[in-house]
């Protein structure tokens, strides 16, 4: 194994066992206090930097995010509005990967774009994550391992199936093929799921639509943050994570499912 592969490993590991004891152990407060700081303080500080903030401006602009999450998380009708605010937002975004354009300067004229973009895409995250954590911590796990099985079913159907690209655009080495994959994987989890949890069988499939969406949406979430990555000119987020890159590109996929999937168990009021 070589270093670089051993390193992405090994930081792999510490991760999920990170994330395992963080959901499992803690406290909803103190879960709130570490996702706020991993999602918004160094999400935001990375997103920052993507949008070409630097020194003061860019440490003001975490401020503004944090200070906008924790009074959203504070005022309770705050809390269910940031999060339909993030759906709406990621139903946007699928217009917008549908009609970027390399090289087009439109991001570039109009910068306040994708600097808003944060408020819309970190705070609902951050809210929904914390908001289901204190009414389903077992659903935090679930999805989390729903994105993490649909990206990696695209990627090793990709490279095994490959061969027309999902967004050339954005990201060349995404397939269709690897998407299909990916959501096939997120289907079998999801049938395994609503198993597990028990459900009858008019919350079994709608369990199972919701994640089939819900897996979809994080394709979507992963091909946002490459089109803020392509426009900043970077290949990573930031460099936190050994041999992963930032922390956005390896929450990409969870934050823009984390508001539809709260939402929908909760409108679906599942019995679980």
């Amino acid at each position: 194994m070589d270093s670089a592969l051993k390193q992405r490993v090994i930081t792999g590991v510490l991760l999920i066992v990170a994330v395992l004891l963080g959901v499992l152990l803690l406290p909803n407060t103190a879960f709130a206090v570490a996702a706020l700081i991993v999602f918004v303080s160094i999400g935001g500080w990375e997103w920052g930097k993507l949008v070409s903030f630097d020194g003061f401006s860019r440490g003001l602009f975490v401020v503004a995010l944090l200070g906008t999450a924790l009074t959203a998380y504070m005022v309770n009708d705050l809390r269910w509005a940031f999060i339909v605010a993030g759906v709406v937002w990621w139903v946007a975004v699928l217009v917008l990967l549908a009609i970027y354009e390399q090289g087009s300067y439109f991001y570039k004229n109009y910068p306040w774009l994708l600097r808003l973009t944060a408020f819309l895409v970190l705070v609902p995250a951050w809210i929904a994550l914390i908001t289901l954590h204190q009414h389903y911590p077992s659903l935090v796990l679930y999805l989390i391992f729903l994105v993490a099985i649909t990206d990696s079913g695209a990627y090793f159907t990709g490279k095994a199936f490959g061969k027309n690209k999902l967004a050339p655009e954005l990201s060349p080495g995404k397939t269709r093929e690897g998407m299909f994959g990916g959501v096939a994987g997120a289907v079998i989890w999801s049938i395994l799921g609503a198993w597990f949890f028990g459900l009858p069988s008019t919350d079994f499939i709608y369990f199972v639509l919701l994640s089939l969406v819900v897996a979809f949406i994080s394709v979507a979430g992963d091909l946002f943050e490459s089109l803020i990555k392509r426009e900043a000119g970077q290949k990573d987020s930031g460099n936190i994570l050994p041999g992963h890159g930032g922390i956005l590109d390896r929450v990409d996929g969870l934050i823009a499912t984390l508001p539809l999937f709260t939402l929908g168990i909760f409108w679906g009021a599942m019995p679980i």
